[in-house]
């Protein structure tokens, strides 16, 4: 098996993502797809509310509620919208970086329509994998939950530790058949199941190399986030200079508009060095799959050539054996 030359990967992905900038809109695509998740937090379930607090908290809700529901109603389409766009953007993505990788031309609205062709696959790929760690959190985590309840601290907090044992090769597996999968699904066109099986036998076959790729990215995002972060202290003293005028001039209301035109900013950034981010990566893991999916020309050439061989040997000449005149 030939080695991998990662730095050779990273370098020529990173010339993929700079060279062709209208990528970074399948890049910002993806990255709104991928803030669709919803995280609930259950904190202080035991703790009793203030009979006055409680009172004041229903009557909010009652006097607010027609605003809750259209807020809820405004939050769940936005979901919804970036659930589609993510999914177009991540197909149009995978497509797009294929088609340069074999120099195919591509553009925007080209790669635009294979995402969309290809929705229904990475949708079904990401709903079914997600559902799948949900369905395994929660069962992992009934019977802690049960325990801690029932003030079995001791037994639940040595099943809790079972349980995150358990999750995390679990979590680790769905997101390697997520990453190959969609690529099976898009450039390799293949159906939902067939996807998820050969990104399953890819990761077993290759698996230390995978679990290496993903350690790169450890560094890589630790750069990434510097990037993002270095921003923060210049903005900050920036709008910081701009709020503090705008409060001396025209009050406190300005200065707050200031501030939230800071916040604002600071986000359109992060949200624009994640989206090239999310080229760069998915170009490294598209790189990676060609250098360990596809069959190696060595193997196929010494294969093909031990075939002629066989087929060439001359078949052994069985001589007849000679009959003596006296039997005639």
């Amino acid at each position: 098996m030939s080695t991998i030359n990662y730095l050779s990967i990273l370098k020529k992905a990173w010339s993929i993502t700079w060279t062709n900038k209208y990528l970074w809109w399948f890049g910002f695509f993806a990255t709104l797809g991928s803030c669709g998740g919803i995280n609930i937090f259950f904190d202080g379930v035991e703790e009793n509310l203030d009979p006055v607090k409680e009172q004041q908290i229903l009557e909010f809700f009652s006097k607010n509620f027609h605003w809750i529901i259209a807020i809820a109603i405004i939050l769940f389409l936005l979901f919804i919208i970036f659930l589609i766009l993510g999914t177009i953007g991540r197909g149009a993505l995978i497509s797009s970086i294929g088609k340069n990788l074999k120099e195919q031309h591509s553009n925007f609205k080209i790669s635009w329509q294979e995402g969309k062709k290809n929705f229904w696959k990475i949708f079904a790929i990401n709903f079914s994998l997600g559902l799948f760690i949900l369905l395994t959190l929660l069962i992992l985590i009934a019977p802690v939950a049960t325990l801690f309840l029932n003030k079995n601290y001791i037994i639940g907090g040595i099943l809790a530790f079972i349980a995150i044992l358990i999750f995390i090769p679990i979590a680790i597996l769905t997101c390697y058949l997520k990453t190959y999968g969609y690529i099976y699904a898009v450039l390799g066109k293949l159906k939902f199941w067939p996807a998820i099986e050969n990104a399953y036998n890819l990761f077993a076959k290759n698996l230390t190399s995978s679990v290496l790729m993903s350690l790169i990215f450890i560094p890589l995002g630790i750069i990434f986030m510097l990037i993002i972060f270095v921003a923060i202290p210049i903005l900050f003293f920036v709008f910081l200079i701009l709020c503090g005028i705008a409060y001396l001039a025209l009050g406190k209301i300005a200065a707050i508009i200031f501030g939230a035109i800071g916040i604002i900013i600071f986000l359109t950034y992060a949200l624009f060095v994640r989206s090239i981010f999310e080229v760069f990566a998915q170009t490294v893991w598209i790189l990676f799959f060609h250098k360990i999916a596809t069959p190696k020309v060595k193997e196929l050439v010494v294969e093909e050539e031990k075939e002629k061989e066989i087929a060439s040997k001359p078949l052994p000449i069985i001589e007849a054996k000679k009959i003596p005149k006296a039997e005639l």
